[in-house]
């Protein structure tokens, strides 16, 4: 009688266990490794890095004749394109600069807890709502700048406290900073209207009130509670 090997049988050689777990082993952790990815590509805040690319990059090649194409004008509101278009044009690298920051800085947390859609839907609404606000009470006055869109993710952060306090991280913090630039908006605008006659820069107040506006009921209305697994890492 032969003596019988361990790893060798009349059938063919048998594996160690530890070598016929790793197969399985590695197919697991490669499918961790890809959900991680996938859930940290979700959560760069894509809208917002595009629209600031795309506005970046129209202001130095808008000329005379784009402008007056794309333009937010009361009179040609009937060309509808001009209600998204306006929010791509700023007047000077001051004006580009504080929209291009402001926009980054309060819409990145919104972006990455409610989603590229949810976010997107918010600023162009804020923006058609802002143009539309403008057009009915400012006939005689074009538009142009992405303030109305800042203005609707701005006043969209109080929705999403509404629903989300208890979930949110620094969320006390958060309420200072929104009450911060909310008065502070407030306080310049005041300021420029009473002592500058709204005048060099002009604000429309009513694009601002109308994105404002839009973002809080858009904001109520499409924004969702978020789990605790969209809040990891």
């Amino acid at each position: 009688m032969q003596p019988i090997d361990k790893q060798d049988t009349k059938y063919g050689k048998l594996l160690p266990l530890s070598e016929s777990r790793a197969p399985l082993q590695k197919i697991v952790i490669d499918c961790h490794d890809l959900t991680v990815t996938h859930r940290r590509l979700l959560r760069v805040p894509w809208f917002l890095l595009w629209m600031s690319f795309v506005q970046i990059s129209m202001y130095p090649i808008v000329n005379g004749c784009m402008q007056r194409r794309l333009i937010c004008k009361p009179e040609l509101m009937h060309e509808y394109w001009r209600f998204f278009t306006y929010m791509l044009l700023h007047a000077d690298l001051w004006h580009l600069w504080i929209n291009i920051c402001l926009q980054c800085f309060i819409g990145v947390y919104l972006e990455v807890e409610q989603g590229h859609w949810r976010l997107g839907v918010v600023y162009v609404t804020g923006g058609l709502c802002g143009g539309l606000a403008h057009g009915l009470l400012q006939p005689g006055l074009s538009l142009l700048g992405a303030s109305a869109g800042v203005s609707a993710m701005l006043c969209s952060h109080v929705p999403h406290l509404v629903l989300n306090f208890s979930k949110l991280s620094h969320r006390f913090w958060r309420i200072a900073v929104l009450l911060i630039l909310l008065v502070g908006n407030v306080a310049y605008t005041v300021y420029h209207f009473c002592f500058n006659d709204n005048l060099n820069p002009r604000i429309s107040l009513e694009a601002h009130l109308g994105g404002g506006m839009a973002g809080l009921l858009c904001g109520f209305l499409i924004y969702r509670q978020i789990s605790s697994e969209s809040r990891k890492i």
